[in-house]
């Protein structure tokens, strides 16, 4: 997640000059056919261009609508996994306050280190590729950067600092990861209901933590293996690309009209139009995925610290993680 109020420059290079190539390419082609070839043919009259790009900007603020969509639902879920998480803390804690037993708050720290692995073993699917995220040489360099200056790499290390070498050993061998430890977590809370260490009420409160966390799990699954349908995305791509390329035969012959020695005043307004609805495509595509781990995405990682450092803090554990820090500007 950027969280600077404006886009650096910088990012705004790296977003834009592929459009720019493009579009002094259209331009160019544009003005050396119309004024040196003499090619006036190729000069296409403005309104069935303007027509284009009308039904080229609903389309692209369509599409952009569902992007944002997924990654807003997507930030609100974790929003609520980080408000499940502290109720389930503390409501483990609560339920075994008043009782002085050594075993029970040995369970208690079993659970909640538990639930920490959870959220990183969440967080490892979420970071699998898919086939439809993006995997051109700039999506990838991106990730290479950010990831020489942040650890990703921290799911066996929390698998080692939070289960017993016994659930380490049997949770490697699980499918689905994050799934096996919330049944861990409800089979460990009956049985302690059935020792005698939590009442029904208490149980029954757990487990329904249990489900809603169950429940965001598979929100956050639904919109990491579910893409925006690639219909709309391919079909956008292919309606800019056209109308971009239409542009600059469309302005030709206005700018014809002022004289031959300033037609070339085409050429930077045909980049401006073309940046314009080029980035509004690039944005879209790049905000349909908010699990791709790049700058726009939500910030699993520093969610779950967040959760991390707040879930030992009410065990009373010293030497608490510090909080992720921004990385040029970007909090993952």
């Amino acid at each position: 997640m950027y969280i600077k109020r404006h886009v650096s420059f910088f990012i705004l290079y790296f977003m834009s000059w592929r459009i720019a190539l493009w579009s002094l390419f259209t331009g160019l082609l544009a003005l050396y056919t119309y004024q040196y070839l003499d090619w006036h043919w190729v000069a296409i009259p403005w309104l069935p261009v303007s027509l284009i790009g009308t039904a080229v900007a609903f389309y692209v603020g369509f599409k952009n609508n569902q992007s944002y969509d997924r990654n807003w639902e997507a930030r609100k879920v974790w929003g609520r996994i980080v408000n499940f998480s502290r109720s389930f803390g503390a409501a483990v804690r609560a339920f075994a306050a008043g009782k002085q037993d050594a075993t029970l708050e040995a369970e208690k720290k079993i659970i909640l280190h538990r639930h920490i692995a959870w959220l990183y073993a969440l967080l490892h699917a979420l970071s699998q590729r898919t086939a439809w995220e993006h995997e051109d040489n700039a999506s990838v360099r991106q990730r290479k950067y950010f990831s020489k200056r942040f650890n990703f790499n921290v799911y066996e290390q929390v698998l080692r600092t939070y289960l017993s070498e016994e659930e380490q050993d049997w949770i490697r061998h699980k499918q689905n990861a994050a799934t096996q430890l919330l049944d861990k977590q409800s089979q460990h809370i009956g049985s302690l209901q059935q020792r005698g260490l939590l009442n029904d009420f208490q149980q029954i409160e757990l487990q329904r933590l249990i489900t809603d966390l169950y429940a965001e799990q598979g929100a956050s699954e639904r919109i990491k293996n579910t893409p925006l349908p690639r219909q709309y995305s391919t079909s956008s791509t292919i309606f800019i690309l056209i109308f971009t390329f239409l542009i600059p035969f469309g302005m030709i012959s206005e700018f014809a009209k002022m004289g031959e020695e300033l037609m070339w005043l085409m050429i930077p307004f045909n980049l401006v139009v073309s940046w314009v609805f080029s980035l509004m495509e690039y944005v879209g595509d790049y905000s349909e995925n908010p699990f791709e781990g790049l700058l726009n995405d939500v910030p699993v990682n520093a969610i779950i610290r967040n959760i991390e450092i707040d879930l030992l803090d009410m065990l009373d554990e010293k030497n608490l993680p510090e909080k992720i820090k921004p990385v040029e500007s970007v909090l993952f």
